[in-house]
């Protein structure tokens, strides 16, 4: 069960992101940033982030490094979708 709750959270976060760069209007996504319409979205993209590390470092037993490591790609992504926004 947990597996499928990563995928799914993974799953998650490749639409979301997909979505976000790609298939929107940028000028509305970035209007609708600026009013802060988008939290919601932020919310759930953060929260599928977290929740798929915890459940990666559940499955895989990694250790501190990985941790840091896949601390470090999410936070990449989400400064990636927040540069896409706001630039």
């Amino acid at each position: 069960m947990s597996r499928l709750l990563e995928a799914v959270c993974a799953l998650t976060m490749g639409v979301l992101v997909a979505l976000l760069v790609w298939g929107a209007d940028r000028g509305a996504v970035r209007v609708a940033w600026r009013e802060g319409e988008m939290s919601g979205v932020a919310v759930v993209f953060v929260a599928a982030c977290a929740l798929w590390l915890v459940l990666w470092r559940r499955r895989t037993g990694r250790g501190p490094l990985a941790w840091s490591l896949v601390v470090l790609l999410c936070g990449a992504a989400v400064a990636l979708v927040v540069a896409a926004m706001a630039g």
